[in-house]
């Protein structure tokens, strides 16, 4: 065989070589796109979600300061009941959106909200208990957005 056939069968090698080698390299790039796509993507909906659940936790936050422990047919009562319901539907098409901590916050949170609007003594407290659950629960959100470099976000509330 000639060097020049030789040297064309080696270049062309390489050639393919190298057209493979840029092809996974495009490949890997496309899938590295993809990921951090779907990984904004996701982060944008944690994000949005997280914010419903901190504007459901003042809702219920108002209904709270209105509602008649132990009357169950106050109208602010069943406000609570209605907003608390509402916030509970919300959660089941919501939650898995939340990180781990801020789920389980938010859902004690709900429950206790129901509860208190039954009668607060069943929870063996006299208010107290549902504000410093409100306020772990806003700090778990905050939180749970994974926001902690934006200064003020997790700093401890005057009232902790």
């Amino acid at each position: 065989m000639s060097e020049f056939v030789q040297g064309a069968l080696v270049a062309g090698g390489f050639a393919l070589a190298g057209a493979f080698v840029t092809q996974i390299f495009n490949l890997l790039l496309e899938r590295r796109r993809e990921d951090a796509s779907y990984r904004i993507n996701l982060y944008d909906r944690r994000l949005a979600v997280h914010q419903q659940a901190f504007e459901w936790i003042h809702k219920l936050n108002v209904d709270l300061n209105y509602a008649k422990p132990g009357q169950l047919d106050a109208a602010e009562t069943e406000q609570l009941t209605d907003t608390t319901r509402a916030a509970r539907d919300w959660w089941n098409a919501s939650a898995l959106y939340l990180d781990p901590v801020s789920r389980a916050k938010l859902v004690e949170f709900l429950n206790y909200c129901f509860e208190y609007g039954r009668d607060d003594r069943r929870k063996g407290g006299t208010g107290a208990n549902i504000w410093r659950l409100m306020s772990d629960t806003l700090k778990a959100v905050e939180e749970g957005i994974g926001m902690k470099h934006i200064e003020g976000t997790t700093q401890e509330r005057p009232h902790d």
